[in-house]
């Protein structure tokens, strides 16, 4: 018969594995946390325009330099370049402080959204009309939109290559909103707090939520990375701790949970070790019962020495027409018949080279072959 693990064995496998997957999984969370940890202390946060803290510094590009980087598309810009406009283009901006609210008065707090709302197509065309030539820096750079708060309070920084004209850039942001001419600002509703665009004073990181003034450190972001990846960790170490513990049993000397003992189509199984409340008496009980059953003259059973004191209770209880040994090669010569041989097996005891010795020894026989495991 084939011999057809079922959940129960499966459930026993983890059960015996448990150590070794849950020491996966808290190894692979160790790390997720530590890399969470040395990403967002060692992150840059000023390379990204729109997204981090620029502090406000004495630029450090010249003129004729910020003229050459101001024409060209943000794509082709590296790093240090963005972060050599932005130090140029902050002494010179100017903010505006606006409230948004959706139609039934709750406060907008998508920042993401907002930066598309002033970041688009449209309002790129809109103020090249008003100006009456194309925006120069790209309109990343020209138009800066902060959350404060995730109250729906804004401020909308205004960047350009001089005061005069950040201060034009944020009138003419006025007009766009005032004249209703953002198509995304439809269903919107957007309030002035402030009545003029004002200078920047101070950096972005003062109006940056739940990050360090000094470090530029999200403790919301860093809280929510170590779950995402605590998850992931979960996930993964489950798959990695059980993968191991599958090479583990392929490789381990003795016999598993999930070990298959047919080597004939003809072999039968018995796995008492699914009976979960069983104590020392019902196993004896049962282990004789399953080998005495069915009657026959004579029954030879054959156990692994390394397991001998486990089974002594079943061993010497068994019926006269039964023997036992540690080997077949010790089984009495004078025995003329044998109806049936029997294998014990006691998982995680049991080694496989035992029991793959005693079936090449019964290949040259017809015998029919019985195996419990305990």
């Amino acid at each position: 018969m084939k011999d057809e693990l079922t959940l129960k064995d499966f459930f026993r496998f983890f059960i015996d594995n448990i150590k070794l997957i849950i020491g996966t999984i808290i190894i692979l969370g160790m790390v997720s946390v530590g890399y969470v940890v040395y990403s967002h202390t060692t992150s840059d946060y000023s390379g990204i325009p729109g997204e981090s803290p620029v502090e406000l510094t004495t630029p450090s590009m010249s003129e004729e330099r910020y003229e050459e980087l101001a024409g060209l598309p943000l794509e082709l810009l590296s790093e240090p370049q963005i972060r050599q406009m932005q130090a140029y283009l902050l002494p010179n901006a100017y903010r505006l402080t606006i409230y948004a609210e959706h139609e039934n008065h709750e406060p907008i707090a998508n920042t993401t959204f907002m930066r598309e709302v002033f970041r688009n197509k449209e309002v790129l065309t809109y103020i090249e009309d008003r100006l009456g030539e194309e925006l120069t820096p790209a309109l990343e750079f020209a138009v800066h939109v902060e959350n404060l708060g995730n109250s729906g309070i804004y401020e909308l920084h205004f960047q350009r290559g001089t005061p005069e004209e950040s201060l034009e850039l944020g009138y003419i942001m006025m007009d766009a909103i005032a004249e209703e001419v953002i198509p995304v600002l439809d269903n919107k509703l957007v309030y002035f707090i402030d009545e003029e665009p004002e200078v920047i004073v101070g950096d972005y990181s003062d109006y940056t939520d739940g990050m360090n003034q000094e470090s530029g450190l999200s403790v919301r972001a860093i809280l929510r990375d170590i779950v995402l990846y605590g998850i992931i960790a979960l996930i993964v170490g489950l798959i990695i701790g059980i993968l191991l513990a599958l090479l583990s049993a392929v490789l381990n000397r003795k016999v598993t949970a999930l070990y298959d003992y047919v080597r004939e189509d003809s072999d039968k199984v018995v796995r008492l070790n699914h009976l979960r409340k069983m104590d020392a008496n019902e196993k004896i009980e049962k282990g004789i019962k399953n080998i005495n059953l069915p009657s026959a003259h004579n029954k030879v059973v054959l156990y692994d020495k390394a397991t001998e004191g486990e089974l002594n209770g079943i061993l010497s209880n068994l019926s006269s027409n039964v023997s036992h040994y540690t080997d077949f090669s010790l089984v009495n010569d004078n025995m003329q018949t044998i109806d049936e041989v029997v294998l014990l097996a006691t998982v995680n005891k049991t080694s496989k080279s035992w029991y793959n010795n005693q079936r090449v020894q019964l290949n040259g026989y017809n015998i029919p072959i019985k195996v419990i495991q305990f």
